[in-house]
This record gives C-alpha cells, structure tokens and sequence, in this order.
C-alpha cells in the first residue's frame, strides 16, 4: 500500500492567478455585501399628528396633516409667533438602541416661494427621558441649511451623517443606544412660515440623498478624482476607474455611497501645519488626498501625503496646508484615485435612489444625467437618446424635486 503523500506550495511571495483573471495580492474589485438597514421609528412616518407635542410657548405648532410624500399624511410645522428657540417633538413609549445606525434622513417641503436661511431649524436627538426640549437636546444638526423654494414648493430629502452632529455640552457620554425621541427647534423662523416633513429614518448606508437599497460594488477611482457619499460616477473607458459622472453620460457607473478612506481629524489644524491628527490614519497611504469642512461654505484643498504614522495617528503632507480646520466643522479627509487603482469607493450600481430633477420628468420615463459635477441631478430622456439612460423614474415630479429612479445596468444598454 502505497501511503498518499500531500503536495503544498507557499503563496506568500508569490501572486496566484486563476486562468489569468485574478490576481490575489491586488484588491478585490466588485460586488461588495453590506449590512443595508434602514427603519422609520415609531411615529416617524408621520401619518398621525397627534404622536407629535409641542413646547408650551405656542411658536412652533403641529397642528395640520399635509399630504404625504411617503404614505397619507405628513407633519405641517407653523411659526405663530416671533422668531425663537421653540420646539415640536416625538416622545417614544421607552427608549430604542439606534448605535447601529449611521445617517438619518427625512422628507421635508417649505412654504411656497420662501427663502430659509442657514440654521433656520435644527433637528434633534435626546437620549434621557423627559430631556426632550432643544434646550436639553443631546445632538443637534442643521439638516436643510440655506434653502430657496420654487414657488410652487417641492420635496427635498435631508441626509445627515450621525457622526456630523454637534454634542450638547454635558451630554458627550450619552450613546445613542438609549434614545428618547427626535424633534425639530425653529431657531430662526419667521411669522407664517412653515415646514413640512415626513418619513424619518435612520439607516446604515446612505447615498447622500436617502439610504441605499441595492447592490454595492467596490471600484476604483481615476487618478486625483476626490468623490464621496452622493458622487453620481462613471467608468473611464481608458482606464477602467471611476471618475464624475459626465452630462448625458453612456458609460455612467451609479452613486458613491462613500469613500472607505475617509475619516476626520482628532485635533484642529492650523495654515501652515503639515502634521495631521486623524481619528484612523490606518486608511491612508502616500499620495494625494483632499482635505475638507462641513461649513455652509466649505473649506477645501488637495494635499499630498508623504507619510502615515499609524502608531500616533498622524500623516504628514508635502507643504503646509493652507486653510485652519477645526473639530465642530467636521474636518474630513479622504484619498483621491491613482494610476494604480489602490484607491476604492463604494458604488450603489442597481437599486432604488434619490435624485434632484432639471425639469419635469415622468413616471415610468427613462432619466438621464443632466451635468457634469458632483451631486447627481437628471432630466428625461428624449426617444432618441435611450444609450444615456442611467435609470427608471418611479413617479412624477417637478422641476428641482428630488425623486426615486431605479438604477439598473440594463437601461444604460438600450
């Protein structure tokens, strides 16, 4: 009897190929599984405005159902009074964990024709029970900024990332795994005006205008391009990278759902600084990065980082940086693409997203890209131009309206 005798050979200095199509010392491009959460909380559809009290100051007032962009009824907010800090809120029965949720989102219209300044409202978390005035809240955001409504008002959705609202001094240690309830602060509104809103939800994934709800692939950019969650994409033919989306573009690719590289700085940086502090320099590697704010005007600049100190979580930069960035603006920075294609983001290429329409476009129309930039804006395709087609509209809506369309790779090859 002859004993079997088992043959191994080592990879570890070797790259192994599969018929010559993969390569398993480079990053993997493609499909990438994510955990897809996305849950209204109790009372955040918004049908029922009796599941929402108010301040005792009479300023702020729920007292109307509008109709609903999600469902029957949404939430009318009126200011009754001058303008002060006064909130509408939602008491939850006992508290929920939501520590798995990154962003929070909603719907939400303005009156007919109003301008609405930066600050205007505030939307809120509180995490103790009957800490629910804006005065007690634990995180507070301005999720709709500045704000000129057509004068026909239209939807909006407001995304925010949980991890860019603003800690309540005292309230640093409260988690978000015991949460009481949410509200809305007019902090600067004036007589008469109104605010409409329906459907709040957190979820794990967001494009930048909603959660995302589909497939995630893993792909990567084309050099010195910086592109975040909302970045509508495209393949570049020649190097097979993603770059922005073009207008009326054939080869586009889907929605960035983010930046695996991004991360914030841990202490403030002033002009001149080329030593960075970041909460995981583990992210980056040598080459060009871009630095930027969350400021209703952004700071922002390219860098190229020459150094990563993993150990003290640092990274150096070739020359001093030219704007000072601070902790409660959110700093962020995040790689730009190479040659290489070392550099990722994370694609939403088929599934349900929202967009912001140029014009009227129809339900069941085909909707294309409209320019060229970073957050994706479409119009309707013309029945000569079905190659351009990046997606499905799921209903109709108005010129500067956000809306759904399906994103699938079978209409970009019609």
């Amino acid at each position: 009897m002859v004993k079997p005798s088992l043959k191994t050979t080592s990879f570890k200095h070797h790259p192994v190929y599969i018929q010559r199509s993969l390569h398993v010392d480079n990053p993997f491009y493609g499909p990438k599984p994510q955990y897809q959460r996305a849950e209204v909380i109790t009372g955040g559809d918004c049908e029922t405005v009796a599941d929402w009290a108010e301040d005792t100051d009479g300023t702020w007032d729920v007292t109307a159902a509008g109709s609903g962009r999600v469902g029957s009824n949404s939430i009318v907010m009126t200011q009754t009074g001058a303008a002060a800090d006064s909130s509408i809120y939602l008491l939850l029965d006992g508290p929920i964990d939501l520590s798995w949720a990154k962003y929070v989102g909603f719907w939400y219209k303005g009156k007919n024709g109003t301008t609405y300044a930066a600050n205007d409202i505030y939307f809120y978390i509180f995490t103790a029970a009957g800490n629910y005035a804006y005065a007690n809240a634990t995180r507070y955001v301005d999720p709709i900024g500045a704000l000129v409504e057509p004068a026909t008002a239209v939807w909006h959705y407001a995304e925010v990332a949980l991890d860019d609202f603003i800690m309540a001094s005292g309230y640093e240690a409260d988690m978000l795994d015991e949460v009481w309830g949410v509200g809305f602060c007019a902090h600067g509104i004036a007589t008469t005006e109104t605010m409409q809103v329906d459907q709040i939800e957190f979820y794990t994934v967001g494009t930048g205008n909603g959660p995302a709800r589909g497939l995630i692939e893993s792909v990567p950019l084309y050099d010195d391009v910086h592109a975040v969650r909302g970045y509508g994409l495209a393949w570049n033919e020649n190097s097979g990278r993603v770059d922005l989306n073009a207008q009326y573009d054939y080869a586009f690719a889907g929605i960035c759902t983010g930046n695996p590289s991004r991360t914030k700085l841990s202490r403030a940086a002033t002009a001149g600084d080329t030593t960075l502090y970041l909460l995981d320099p583990s992210l980056f590697e040598t080459g060009k990065a871009t630095i930027a704010d969350l400021q209703a005007t952004p700071d922002t600049e390219a860098v190229t980082i020459t150094a990563v100190d993993k150990v003290n979580r640092t990274i150096t930069v070739s020359t001093g940086i030219t704007n000072s960035y601070t902790i409660a603006n959110n700093t962020y920075i995040c790689m730009e693409g190479n040659e290489d294609g070392t550099i990722r983001v994370d694609v939403l290429v088929d599934g349900i997203v929202n967009v912001t329409a140029n014009e009227i476009v129809n339900q069941g129309y085909g909707a294309k890209c409209y320019a060229v930039g970073s957050a994706l804006t479409v119009n309707e395709v013309n029945l000569n131009e079905e190659g351009m087609t990046i997606g499905k509209c799921m209903i109709t809506c108005a010129d500067e309206e956000d809306f759904p369309i399906k994103l699938t790779a079978d209409a970009r090859t019609a």
